[in-house]
């Protein structure tokens, strides 16, 4: 599959997407600091559509939360796994659940779990309003937080995992935008400015070594997975629900 990002279609800028949660005014800062003459330009997404600013050739990188589309060919991406983020629990600010500093999957289970595929500003308010949970990544929460809603860590759930991506260039690539890419992927990992320039076999081979490390995490997850759950699918030695009372409200006020 042949995609063209806006570098390489005349913009002469580089464009990169981000999803919801990911700050990337200090690169953006970086970047335009030392390419005053094609500062960069940002294309905010939604996760569910994290991919789509890349395939239809509106950016020319993007980051993304991962797992990606399983679909999606292996060889079409590079893809630099970046850090990771705890998940949380946002509820309304009176929900018996921020009466825990922190909770787990039984803690929270038989209340209503809003899917984050929908509209995320809108589910957001219902929460607010005491209807329901929402189970995200702790940046969101942040974002989205304010009067109303409090967040508490989800301590038994997989962290929420940042990378950046871009489509593999093809052989009669523009040399510019190959260098681009490289730069900016020297500013993301905190290169200096003499430093981020022709460094094309170690950017390949550092996604080489993402991949395989994301790969090889996933294994491990699985396997862990499998030891944890015991019949009917109960975690072994799942330990009780807390918070569930009015009796224990330390450091409620920290989190809004």
């Amino acid at each position: 599959m042949a995609m063209t990002g806006t570098h390489s279609s005349g913009s002469g800028a580089l464009t990169v997407a981000f999803v919801r949660g990911v700050l990337p005014g200090k690169w953006q800062r970086i970047w335009n600091g030392r390419h005053a003459e094609a500062p960069l330009e940002l294309v905010p997404t939604e996760q569910q559509s994290q991919l789509a600013p890349l395939l239809e050739g509106r950016a020319d990188m993007a980051f993304v939360r991962l797992p990606l589309d399983a679909a999606l060919p292996e060889d079409l991406l590079h893809v630099i796994p970046l850090y990771e983020e705890v998940t949380v629990v946002l509820a309304s600010a009176d929900h018996d659940v921020t009466a825990a500093e922190e909770l787990t999957a039984e803690d929270i289970a038989g209340e209503l779990i809003h899917p984050t595929d929908a509209s995320l500003l809108e589910t957001i308010e219902v929460v607010r309003a005491g209807v329901g949970l929402l189970v995200l990544p702790q940046s969101v929460a942040r974002l989205a937080g304010g009067k109303g809603l409090e967040w508490r860590p989800l301590r038994d759930a997989a962290p929420s995992r940042i990378a950046l991506a871009w489509p593999r260039p093809a052989d009669d690539a523009d040399d510019v935008l190959v260098r681009d890419l490289e730069d900016f992927v020297g500013v993301v990992r905190g290169r200096g400015e003499n430093s981020s320039r022709g460094r094309s076999d170690d950017t390949a081979e550092d996604a080489r070594a993402a991949e395989k490390r994301a790969a090889d995490k996933r294994k491990a997850d699985q396997r862990a997975d499998k030891r944890k759950t015991g019949a009917g699918g109960r975690p072994r030695g799942a330990r009780p629900a807390t918070g569930r009372g009015r009796g224990s409200r330390n450091g409620r006020s920290g989190r809004r």
